[in-house]
């Protein structure tokens, strides 16, 4: 199975609280990017689950439109959600939702794909950084990474 992980685009610094924080333009611009240089391997994507924080979903809405996707929301996706629960999430989802993307936050995102392959924090995710991720179950070290592209 496929899973896609990725962070969600560079953001405002400043607003009224961390779950309002909209995309800039540059974070807008970047997303758009890797979308583009990735977009054979995105169209493979089946379902994209999101924080539903601001920057997250606005950056899982250029990848939904730009693939003709849905996207399903979800609270174990924010940055505080402990590792074992969204990996008992990704267990307990059905194989025909795969490939899959999750666009999240730090740390999530590092923890994730780096508990998944075993590699310490080998593996960077800035912002708008895109990991594919290879495994039969998701489970820390059961993984392993497919290619990791970061914002042009």
């Amino acid at each position: 199975m496929l899973l896609f992980v990725m962070r969600h685009g560079h953001a405002e610094p400043l607003s009224k609280s961390d779950e309002t924080r909209a995309l800039t333009e540059e974070g807008r611009a970047e997303v758009a990017a890797v979308c583009k240089e990735r977009a054979s391997e995105l169209a493979q994507v089946k379902t994209i689950w999101a924080s539903p924080f601001v920057r997250t979903r606005q950056t899982a809405k250029i990848v939904a439109e730009t693939f003709g996707l849905e996207i399903e929301f979800q609270e174990l996706l924010t940055s505080e959600t402990p590792l074992s629960a969204l990996l008992e999430a990704l267990g307990q989802a059905d194989e025909s939702l795969f490939p899959m993307m999750l666009v999240s936050h730090q740390p999530l995102v590092g923890s994730l794909v780096n508990g998944l392959c075993g590699s310490g924090n080998e593996h960077p995710m800035g912002t708008a950084s895109l990991a594919c991720l290879r495994a039969d179950v998701w489970a820390r070290d059961c993984a392993e990474l497919e290619w990791l592209q970061h914002r042009p």
